[in-house]
């Protein structure tokens, strides 16, 4: 097995590497195109020691229990827009001359109107459409104590739940591992290149469908070091599941998902369809991955975690006004098709979609783009969502000494509303500590 703490050209390595990197060494299966792994905690490779999370087992695994979270009909679906979204330019302060000031020729003059303060990214048209029916809340200044502006210790901070980084598990790897274990390996399911850290279990197993077209995957430009990135996914092993029975299981049920996934779209409107290809010139990576997260959603097991990652590139140094706008467009139109779909077979209100991003921009624009920042502003879509404006917007003109915005909401507040409002789960015991719950869910 490769090395997975071995260094790799960011450019180019074999799949091969890829998936030994991950711990697994074949795929078990592949459906409509996508190949099917089963993921567990690699003992050998999980560290606990010095963990701060609490209530713990063997290797860190949290007793599944039903009072840490009750089985519910929702799931929850992740989109990591890697790299570090600038919230800026997403979530837009047009109100203070500031904003105009700081951001100069790449500042957005104008914005889908959210209220007298507040515009969205004019990429954003169906998520401004779904906050005027109060289904968008806005969640702003979120970040965490001390920040780093490196994109591995940052990504690892939000993958981990804690600002010590990954000590141990991932925050909804935890959150698995309180209500399923390991006797659910449909619970968890995370779509891209591989598993995220923030879905590493000690007990609970999840499953990694990766497009079978991609065959050599490149490294994200913003990964700062290969070695520690490969070293991560290395704690994650092949589940050790009778492939007879349980991978069978998995198959079949991910196959049956995709079927009523392609039953729902058939039903659509081609004016829908029309209108996406015009937006964006064909499928994007996000758009495909998306519709088999609609897929899932839609099919007879909906997992209770759906995890989108590995679609685009948001470290945007170069180019922000062309690149941003790109992929804003292809993240709107992923959402509007996803919910088109849900929203057919009647589950829009049993599903909720979060963002995520290792960090927002610096508050000033470097002639070209922006450069890592700190505090970012994030948002959830769904039926169940009560629809708004949450937290408190960062003030551009208390900036730290490098020029960045300070956050006012700490990272651990937008999980533990996510947790305990949406998914019903104990969040002090899976963050280690009780935070504010944003009361953003019906």
């Amino acid at each position: 097995m490769t090395n997975p703490n071995q260094k790799l050209s960011k450019k180019a390595f074999t799949r091969r590497q890829f998936v030994s990197g991950l711990g697994a060494t074949v795929a078990v299966g592949a459906v409509g195109g996508w190949a099917i792994n089963t993921f567990g905690a690699n003992p050998t490779n999980v560290t606990t020691t010095g963990a701060p999370f609490v209530t713990t087992t063997t290797a860190g695994a949290l007793t599944p229990t039903t009072t840490l979270a009750p089985r519910i009909d929702r799931t929850l679906v992740v989109v990591e827009m890697g790299g570090g979204n600038d919230a800026l330019n997403t979530f837009i302060p047009y109100s203070t001359d500031t904003y105009f000031d700081l951001r100069r020729d790449m500042a957005i003059d104008e914005p889908l109107t959210v209220d007298a303060e507040l515009g969205l990214h004019p990429s954003l048209a169906f998520v401004a459409q779904r906050y005027a029916t109060g289904q968008v809340a806005i969640v702003e200044g979120v970040g965490y104590p001390s920040p780093d502006l490196s994109h591995f210790a940052s990504m690892a901070t939000w993958w981990s739940g804690s600002p010590a980084g990954m000590t141990g598990t991932g925050w909804l790897g935890r959150y698995l591992d309180g209500t399923v274990g390991a006797g659910d390996p449909l619970a968890g399911i995370a779509v891209g290149p591989g598993v995220s850290p923030a879905m590493l279990a000690a007990s609970a197993t999840v499953i990694g469908l990766q497009d079978m077209s991609g065959l050599s995957p490149t490294l994200p430009r913003w990964v700062d070091t290969t070695d520690e990135l490969m070293a991560m996914w290395g704690q994650f092993a092949p589940a050790p599941f009778d492939d007879t029975v349980v991978i069978d299981r998995v198959r079949a049920a991910i196959a049956t998902t995709v079927e009523a996934g392609e039953t729902v779209d058939s039903i659509l409107g081609a004016a829908d369809s029309v209108e996406t290809e015009e937006r964006t010139g064909g499928a994007s990576s996000l758009g495909e991955s998306m519709r088999v997260a609609a897929a899932l959603v839609v099919g007879p097991i909906p997992p209770r975690v759906i995890y989108v990652h590995g679609w685009g590139d948001f470290d945007t140094h170069k180019d922000q006004a062309n690149r941003q706008t790109e992929l804003l467009m292809q993240l709107d139109v992923a959402l509007q098709s996803f919910f088109a779909t849900v929203d057919a077979a009647g589950r829009g209100a049993n599903v909720a979609v979060m963002t995520t991003s290792e960090f927002g921009r610096r508050a000033g624009w470097n002639g070209s783009g922006t450069d890592h920042g700190t505090a970012s502003s994030h948002m959830i879509v769904g039926g169940g969502v009560n629809g708004g404006r949450y937290g408190e917007q960062a003030s551009l003109t208390n900036l730290d000494n490098r020029g960045n915005v300070l956050n006012t909401l700490d990272t651990r507040s937008y999980y533990a509303s996510v947790l305990g409002g949406w998914l019903k789960a104990d969040h002090e015991t899976l963050l280690a500590g009780s935070y504010e719950i944003l009361p953003m869910f019906a």
